[in-house]
């Protein structure tokens, strides 16, 4: 079989599903100003809460819903924090990694009696999210570069007091595209829980981090970023086939290590939104 088969590109293509909808979710939240480095573990509660709901009724489709509504919820609590509490992205998010990775670990003991695994719950193809997700990053390339909303959340990120002279609601916008780029992670980690069948501690394996990496070489930008990620999702793809070759850590090493070094090259030369990360404090006078 050909390095560059079909059935190798279309692996690479549901190996990139979860970092392509991290990375979307991150480039509307950046863009508004908001940095959220906790869709990590809005991920892992998105695959997490979909477990238990699929579990307790044997309905995959309410356990996606289940989790899209969970990452909404947390991106919720970021915006809040960050948008009227002031409080420090990088920190707030720190701490929805933190607090998930913990309540996965007791949620999955107290009812599977098992630490950071699942039982086997139903699912649903996992091609379907992949389709969902194409489709996702082309109506988020138009949406923010042909749309008159588009304009405004960029108007958002680079000059608030200009959105806000405009008549743009700054904490309002903020606070929509935190909460849609939570319900993004949330489908991130349905599509990881129906990719296994199961639920474990370790399911998104950085995949969240991996996505906002894919932001940043993306440039901000829904399809370049989905480009960054189809990489990720084809070097992931390939060293499965490498492991037959070399020893399987290093294979599986390879995504990663490659991540970093491509981050490496366009950290610098990416231009990043003027208000990123800084509150805004609305003028009064």
């Amino acid at each position: 079989m050909g390095v560059l088969s079909l059935d190798l590109l279309l692996v690479a293509l549901r190996r990139a599903t979860p970092v392509a909808l991290v990375a979307l979710g991150e480039t509307f939240s950046e863009r508004g100003g908001i940095i959220n480095i906790g869709v990590e573990g809005t991920a892992l509660a998105g695959a997490l809460i979909a477990a238990l709901v699929t579990y307790f009724t044997g309905n995959a489709w309410l356990g996606i819903a289940a989790a899209v509504f969970m990452g909404m919820l947390l991106g919720l609590i970021h915006a809040v924090w960050c948008v009227y509490l002031r409080a420090d992205h990088v920190v707030t998010g720190a701490a929805i990694n933190i607090l998930i990775a913990g309540l996965a670990l007791f949620i999955t003991v107290l009812i599977w009696d098992w630490r950071g695994r699942s039982a086997s719950v139903v699912r649903i193809d996992p091609m379907l999210f992949t389709w969902v997700m194409l489709g996702l990053v082309v109506l988020a390339q138009i949406f923010l570069f042909r749309t008159r909303w588009g304009l405004r959340l960029r108007v958002v990120g680079e000059h608030p007091q200009a959105a806000d002279t405009a008549g743009v609601n700054v904490y309002r916008t903020r606070v929509f595209y935190s909460v849609l780029t939570g319900a993004l992670c949330g489908l991130a980690g349905a599509f990881l829980l129906n990719s296994l069948g199961r639920f474990t501690a370790g399911l998104v394996g950085g995949r969240g981090f991996i996505g906002i990496a894919a932001m940043v070489v993306g440039k901000y930008r829904p399809v370049p970023a989905f480009l960054a990620a189809y990489l990720f999702g084809f070097v992931e793809a390939l060293s499965m086939r490498f492991q037959v070759l070399i020893p399987s850590d290093i294979a599986l090493m390879l995504p990663y290590v490659m991540t970093v070094l491509v981050l490496a090259g366009f950290l610098g030369r990416t231009h990043v939104p003027t208000a990123l990360g800084k509150p805004y404090i609305k003028d009064q006078s």
